[in-house]
C-alpha cells in the first residue's frame, strides 16, 4: 500500500451530536412516560454517536490496484493525473470552477483535495475530487503508482 489515511471528523462534532442527542433527550422526556423517554432518549444517543463513528471510519487508500475512496474504487488504468489542490484552489474547485458532472468524494470538515483527472471516454465523470488532510502526499502517490 502506497498511501493510506482515515478521514476522522474532528473531536468537536462528537461534542455536538452528543448535545444534540441530550437536548433531543430533554425534549422526549418532558413529553413521554420515564421509562419510554430514558429508553428513547438511549437510542438516540446511541444512533448518534454511531452514526458519527461510522462517519469517522472513512478511508482514503492508494495501492497497486488504484484508488480507493471509502466504498469506491478507480483503477490506475482510468488515471490520467493526480493534482494537490488547497486553500483558495480548493474552494474554486468545489464552487466557481466546479464541473457538474464531477464525482465528489468530499468531506466539510476538510478544506484540502486532490483532483483526479480521468482517462475513461465511458466515464460521465470527467475527474474526482477527494478530501484528504494530505493533498501533496496523495497525488505523489497516485503519480508513483501510475508510472510503476
Amino acid at each position: 500500500m502506497t498511501y493510506s489515511e482515515r478521514l476522522h471528523i474532528p473531536w468537536w462534532w462528537m461534542l455536538i451530536g452528543l448535545l444534540f442527542a441530550g437536548s433531543l433527550a430533554v425534549a422526549v422526556l418532558a413529553y413521554v412516560h420515564l421509562q419510554i423517554g430514558i429508553a428513547v432518549s438511549v437510542l438516540i444517543m446511541l444512533a448518534v454517536l454511531l452514526t458519527l463513528v461510522a462517519y469517522s471510519r472513512t478511508r482514503v487508500t492508494v495501492d497497486a490496484d488504484g484508488l480507493t475512496a471509502g466504498r469506491y474504487r478507480l483503477g490506475h488504468p482510468y488515471i490520467a493525473a493526480a493534482t494537490a489542490l488547497d486553500g483558495e484552489q480548493a474552494r474554486a474547485a468545489l464552487g466557481p470552477d466546479a464541473d457538474h458532472r464531477a464525482f465528489l468524494f468530499t468531506r466539510p470538515f476538510l478544506s484540502s483535495l486532490v483532483r483526479v483527472d480521468l482517462d475513461d471516454p465511458a466515464d460521465p465523470h470527467p475527474y474526482w475530487l477527494v478530501s484528504t488532510r494530505h493533498p501533496e502526499r496523495l497525488a505523489d502517490a497516485l503519480r508513483q503508482e501510475a508510472t510503476s
